[in-house]
């Protein structure tokens, strides 16, 4: 696959930038400085510095994937991980300055932060540039979609968030009504645009110049799709085929094969008694310090809210870890009011309400980072798929919200990202996902604000708005 190729061709970009932004951050330091710049000289001192930086950042940038693709090209994301990379790489070697009791000068390690940071933003810019640009032969990458369920609509949406990929989704193909009959429609319309035989799929295919098929239908092997695909394979057709039961995480896939048989192995990975302590060590220290930072404004939202209303802070009953609840905390605002106040639109726009629930992370009902807890009436509804997500302590904010989910959305659907989250943490990823949250909240539009269900009214009860709500909770 070429991602595997861009992924180095990116690391390398990085590294030879590493060299130049070493380069250009030692000239930028002295260059100002009475008397000619001997540059060899003024480079030299640093060699221990420049040659840790190329050990290290191979490590991060594999261990982090940082090539910028890893989850969807998302911009926001991309630069959140390379700010927590590279300030984590700053730290490493002050490290290093400090066990060789070796001098550098501050501001040489600013400025090689600075534009070593910009180069690896600007390359990966360029690589999806390149990866989209109109030099790349689009023509092989033409691609249809056996299938127009939920799966194949899933894997359309991924496929158009990596444009590293070499597939261009150019339609679906379906069975029609009839056995005998199927139907064709192209990614821009839902309606289909043409309905033939089963015999007819081949030519169609070749009509429309396609190169690959990807087979997602929930079962396969009827004869017809064996047939289609050994016609297909005749043709020079790519066929990929999406495994059933490809939704069973948290584990990761790996294909073992015996003697020419395919075994699809389903690696599980239970979270080390190592990692949690971390975790929770570092939810004690971030938390402790945030707390600490925005506590004269949660002071000051508490204030208001208790003059309006007579109490300040409400609590909530949540499922955390292993389902046991817990009473998650909240300023005490309606966010189903229908006519809420110009205060507390303000709070549930930059999620203020939100803020005591760092109080649960100290106590240690919930996580800074993690899957966001739901009422015990949603996890009752819970399919053994979804339970997983409770293998973890809830979160304050989570993989899902980065993405624009909020606790109007199906659980099924939180459950995608939440498990995603689970089976790929580490710690960095909790540091990425707050940035990645401060993000979202300073250019989240007005028409990606917590809203209300769509079943809710000026007629609907607080138990209308909870019936609603549970009867929703596995609707896509």
């Amino acid at each position: 696959m070429r991602i595997k190729n861009l992924r180095y061709w990116i690391l390398v970009s990085d590294l030879l930038w590493m060299l130049a932004a070493s380069a250009l951050a030692i000239y930028v330091r002295y260059s100002g400085q009475a008397g000619p710049l001997v540059f060899r000289e003024r480079i030299q001192p640093y060699s221990l510095m420049i040659i840790a930086a190329i050990v290290i950042w191979p490590f991060l940038y594999f261990w982090m994937t940082l090539d910028g693709f890893k989850g969807g090209w998302r911009p926001l994301a991309m630069l959140s991980q390379i700010i927590v990379a590279v300030s984590l790489l700053m730290m490493v070697l002050l490290a290093v300055s400090f066990l060789a009791q070796h001098y550098y000068s501050r501001l040489v390690l600013l400025y090689f932060a600075i534009i070593f940071s910009l180069g690896v933003v600007g390359w990966r810019w360029m690589a999806r540039f390149l990866v989209t640009s109109r030099f790349r032969n689009m023509a092989d990458d033409r691609c249809v979609i056996l299938g127009h369920g939920q799966i194949a609509k899933e894997l359309a949406t991924k496929i158009a968030s990596h444009p590293e990929l070499p597939f261009q989704i150019v339609g679906f193909l379906f069975p029609g009504e009839s056995e005998v009959f199927n139907g064709f429609t192209t990614v821009q319309d839902a309606l289909p645009l043409a309905s033939f035989k089963t015999l007819q799929v081949l030519d169609l295919l070749v009509q429309q110049k396609v190169q690959k098929l990807i087979i997602a239908m929930p079962e396969s092997h009827g004869a017809e799709i064996r047939k289609l695909i050994s016609e297909c394979r005749k043709a020079s057709i790519q066929v990929h085929l999406i495994p059933q039961w490809y939704d069973l995480y948290l584990s990761k896939a790996e294909l073992l094969e015996i003697d020419g048989l395919p075994l699809l192995t389903l690696q599980e990975r239970n979270p080390l008694a190592i990692r949690s302590a971390l975790k929770r060590t570092m939810d004690l220290v971030l938390g402790f310090g945030i707390l600490l930072l925005i506590s004269p404004i949660l002071i000051a939202a508490a204030l208001v809210v208790y003059i309006r209303k007579g109490r300040a802070f409400r609590a909530e009953l949540r499922c955390g870890k292993d389902g046991i609840p817990f009473r998650m905390y909240r300023l005490n605002v309606d966010r189903h009011a229908i006519d809420p106040e110009r205060y507390e639109k303000m709070l549930v726009r930059w999620s203020m309400t939100e803020l005591p629930q760092l109080w649960n992370v100290l106590k240690g009902d919930m996580s800074m980072v993690g899957p966001r807890p739901e009422a015990p009436d949603r996890v009752k509804h819970y399919s053994e798929w979804q339970r997983q997500r409770l293998k973890v302590p809830a979160g304050v904010t989570g993989l899902a919200q980065v993405h624009g989910l909020r606790d109007q959305h199906s659980s099924e659907d939180k459950a995608h990202f939440d498990l995603q989250y689970i089976f790929n943490w580490h710690p960095l990823l909790d540091l990425s996902l707050m940035l990645q949250t401060v993000w979202t909240l300073l250019f989240r539009s007005p028409s990606q604000e917590p809203a209300l269900p769509q079943s809710v009214n000026a007629s609907n009860s607080p138990t209308d708005i909870v019936v609603s709500e549970v009867a929703n909770v596995n609707r896509p």
